[in-house]
């Protein structure tokens, strides 16, 4: 067992713990958003991933069917979970007793099975702690809608965001091959197997759009504008009624501020705008006369150097989830085959709440196009649209 691994997971352990301990217990078990399950959930789960993945695939013991049904993702439907989880001392209890049996047993089982495919490079170590990481923004972005939720108006940013045009610097793409995807002990299934992608020429952004861009962009109508929106989109920006994004506020003067799972918090003009769901970013990019990148050109463009200011936000792309040539799922089923169903949009890149595990040119992230919780911005592209 790598040691600085294994104290990486100890780390994203305590932190998922302290951020569940900030808030009073009540709030500890409430659903905040519609599509968050309860913090009490999140930190449950982990621990019952682990158990699930050391205690029982690989060290064999029987698994608690009652936690089984209360963290498992299929258990409960996300209504259900609050008024069925634990207090935060039985579940700190739980932690304690697994975190002191958890070296053992997965020393027990390298040493058992050195060849096992679960244990190769480390595999699951790099799999606790991205799946934790992950959890832990998703945290995040519950209390920040609990944020959002308890705001008062009564924030008065000292400075007013103001707008300013569009100015953007395109770095070019010549054409020719990369490198997708990562076949490294830390890649998910979805990234696998690497291969090389001919891809014609395109431009795309040195850097994301800004608050002030997009404050313009809002100035200008563009909520209102039906030229800029789909017909889904113009469905979702309807029946949303959607106006800004999704953390912006409003104070008593008219300026705008933003609302993080810290509170409230002064927006600037530079910062990458994020809040947004695709059916946003689309509309800005028609508005911008641009549209946004496939993923494939974000990841050439990527390791190539051509971008800036990545990991402030979330970058949609155009395209939808897909499985690369040759996918095969792993370590189960489960984890990226469900979401190939056309509903699912990829993002690239990460966010400020992004654990640094997953801070790499080959990570995918997707969802639901309707989705502006998750931390996500927009990068503009041009010239030859890749379609999945």
């Amino acid at each position: 067992m790598d040691a600085s691994l294994y104290a990486t997971l100890q780390e994203i352990r305590c932190a998922a713990r302290t951020l569940v301990q900030s808030v009073p217990p009540a709030d500890r078990r409430r659903m905040h958003h519609k599509d968050l399950s309860p913090l009490l959930w999140h930190l449950g789960h982990i621990l019952y991933i682990e158990q699930q993945w050391v205690g029982e695939r690989l060290a064999g013991l029987s698994h608690d069917n009652m936690r089984a049904l209360l963290f498992r993702p299929d258990g409960l439907r996300k209504p259900e979970r609050a008024a069925r989880m634990p207090d935060l001392d039985a579940i700190a209890r739980d932690w304690a007793d697994w975190e002191g049996r958890f070296p053992e047993l997965l020393a027990a089982a390298e040493s058992a099975y050195p060849d096992h495919p679960l244990l190769a490079r480390d595999f699951m170590l790099h799999f606790l702690i991205q799946h934790h990481g992950q959890h832990l923004e998703t945290m995040r972005q519950a209390l920040t809608a609990r944020a959002l939720d308890r705001d008062t108006g009564e924030f008065r940013p000292s400075q007013t965001l103001r707008s300013a045009p569009l100015s953007v610097r395109y770095r070019a793409w010549t054409g020719g091959h990369s490198p997708i995807g990562d076949d490294g002990p830390d890649s998910y299934d979805n990234e696998r197997p690497s291969h090389d992608l001919p891809l014609p020429s395109f431009a795309i952004a040195e850097r994301p759009v800004s608050n002030a861009a997009y404050l313009r962009f809002i100035e200008e109508d563009g909520y209102r504008d039906d030229r800029y929106w789909t017909h889904e989109g113009r469905h979702w920006r309807d029946h949303a009624r959607a106006q800004a994004p999704w953390h912006w506020r409003l104070d008593g003067t008219g300026r705008w501020y933003g609302v993080d799972h810290s509170g409230p918090f002064e927006l600037a003009s530079d910062a990458p705008v994020f809040g947004l769901c695709a059916y946003e970013a689309r509309a800005f990019a028609r508005y911008a006369r641009a549209r946004l990148p496939h993923e494939a050109e974000w990841e050439a463009a990527m390791r190539a150097g051509l971008l800036l200011d990545v990991g402030r936000a979330w970058e949609w792309c155009e395209n939808r989830f897909y499985p690369y040539p040759g996918f095969r799922p792993f370590p189960y089923r489960g984890y990226s085959m469900p979401w190939f169903d056309g509903a699912h949009t990829t993002l690239r890149g990460a966010s400020i709440y992004s654990a640094s595990a997953t801070r790499r040119a080959s990570f995918r992230n997707f969802h639901a196009a309707d989705k502006r919780h998750i931390f996500a911005g927009v990068r503009l592209c041009h010239c030859l649209c890749l379609t999945h």
